[in-house]
């Protein structure tokens, strides 16, 4: 059921990615779609299983602090599509060494890989800034939460880093920045929240220390 329902997903940015490109035939923008496709619908199959609300509260919060984060990271992201496309599909804007267009995979498939983990480990990881009372919300100290408070955005900060590189532009790469800086500050924006708010998050804190990125922030 899942890769039918994250199938739209895939087409949102294989679409951008393909037309802008103007032919089909670039390999690297096939296995990226694959990929994210794949990977989206293999980690929301396993938390359906392991966490059914989770699934639930991820497709439709009922509220969100930080309803920006989703109206300026969507627009960004279709950016980084169109521009991918023209630049290796068009106009050969970039050069990327095959070597470092692994490397960009292998980040973007690091990134997928630390969103599952984080899926799989937490069942109040929404994708609204929000405290679940209704779900008995709680803090989370095990799997990818005892190296980082918020392991999601390291999966992000992962993926962004990867994708222009992955996709063979550099050009890409660097619409794809702005983005970090929307993610740092909701990272910011929820974690005020869940020191405030969520019983037991302060005293976690001070053992995990790093937010994202260990010992950086």
């Amino acid at each position: 059921m899942m890769f039918v329902r994250s199938f739209p997903l895939a087409l949102l940015i294989a679409v951008p990615l393909f037309v802008s490109a103007g032919r089909w035939q670039v390999p690297a923008f096939a296995a990226y779609v694959l990929m994210h496709w794949l990977s989206t619908a293999t980690i929301y199959t396993l938390a359906l299983r392991r966490h059914p609300g989770l699934v639930a509260e991820r497709l439709k919060p009922p509220s969100d602090r930080d309803r920006a984060t989703r109206r300026i990271a969507i627009p960004l992201f279709l950016a980084f599509c169109i521009v991918a496309g023209l630049d290796v599909g068009r106009f050969g804007w970039s050069t990327v060494h095959p070597a470092v267009q692994a490397a960009g995979f292998a980040a973007v498939a690091a990134g997928l890989a630390f969103v599952g983990w984080t899926l799989l480990s937490n069942p109040y990881a929404s994708t609204a800034v929000r405290i679940q009372e209704e779900r008995g919300h709680e803090v989370i100290t095990t799997g990818p939460y005892a190296i980082v408070r918020h392991p999601m955005y390291l999966g992000v900060l992962l993926f962004a880093l990867g994708s222009g590189p992955a996709l063979g532009s550099w050009w890409a790469g660097l619409v794809m920045l702005p983005i970090l800086g929307v993610f740092v500050r909701r990272t910011l924006r929820e974690d005020r929240m869940l020191h405030e708010e969520l019983p037991g998050y302060a005293a976690y804190a001070r053992t995990v220390r790093s937010r994202v990125v260990p010992g950086v922030f």
